[in-house]
């Protein structure tokens, strides 16, 4: 099952949907067991960062993109690391949006 990721405006509303490579459950084995943000991304629940949680989040997603050599992950990891440097302002969240 993919994993939807927007960018949101204070109020809900979708600014933006990733629409790189598909964010499968697969990518949550790369997070390491004391990761601050990135562990947290559940499949089966929407899990929303504020400004602070997504810089920590991208931080955790370039640091993963060592921890494999599988080249569909590595897209995806870069594509998802890309669509997270758009969600910049006061007031701008990422939500990953789980079944």
């Amino acid at each position: 099952m993919a994993i939807d990721v927007e960018i949101q405006d204070e109020l809900g509303q979708t600014i933006a949907r990733y629409d790189g490579p598909i964010v499968g459950r697969d990518l949550l084995k790369l997070a390491p067991p004391g990761s601050a943000c990135f562990r947290f991304i559940l499949p089966w629940a929407d899990t929303t960062f504020n400004q602070e949680q997504i810089k920590v989040l991208k931080q955790e997603l370039v640091d993963a993109t060592s921890r494999t050599t599988d080249l569909p992950r590595l897209a995806e990891l870069r594509a998802l690391i890309d669509f997270l440097g758009r969600a910049e302002g006061a007031q701008v969240y990422v939500k990953f949006v789980g079944d």
